[in-house]
């Protein structure tokens, strides 16, 4: 499961954050089924995830929760501030009620749990890039009622 070698120029691009080296190289996998999406960059920490949001402004960052030195809950509204155009979905394992709705409050477009499957990971991403919410269950948690289609 690699990237498509030429992918589109029209291709959501994504930003992998996550201290889990096999989760991020999974995501990436997963992210390369889909000729319409291509991973531009990948973050460790929160740190990181500000650093890179800020240099590459991705269509879209996928963000774990639980990461080393600034988690992804502590990095998201200066995420948000740092890459305004920037769709954020927060993929955790922790649980959704206890979570979800604090991440679209602090402005994610979306909260997955990581036991979504390829297709609901890809139909996400394509979903919040196109500003629309409009994500079959299971996967979908919470969304940030301010996305319209």
């Amino acid at each position: 499961m690699s990237a498509p070698a030429h992918p589109r120029p029209d291709s959501v691009s994504v930003l992998i954050c996550d201290d889990n080296q096999s989760m991020r190289d999974v995501l990436r996998d997963v992210i390369g089924l889909r000729p319409s999406l291509r991973v531009i960059g990948q973050a460790v920490d929160g740190n990181e995830a500000i650093r890179e949001a800020t240099r590459l402004q991705p269509d879209v960052i996928l963000l774990d929760l639980a990461m080393p030195h600034r988690t992804g809950l502590g990095a998201l509204p200066e995420l948000v501030q740092a890459a305004p155009q920037t769709k954020i979905i927060v993929l955790s394992s922790l649980a959704k009620a206890s979570i979800g709705k604090a991440v679209i409050e602090l402005g994610a477009a979306l909260y997955l749990e990581k036991g979504a499957t390829p297709d609901e990971i890809n139909d996400a991403i394509e979903a919040v890039n196109a500003t629309t919410a409009a994500i079959a269950e299971p996967a979908l948690a919470f969304a940030n009622p301010s996305l319209e289609p």
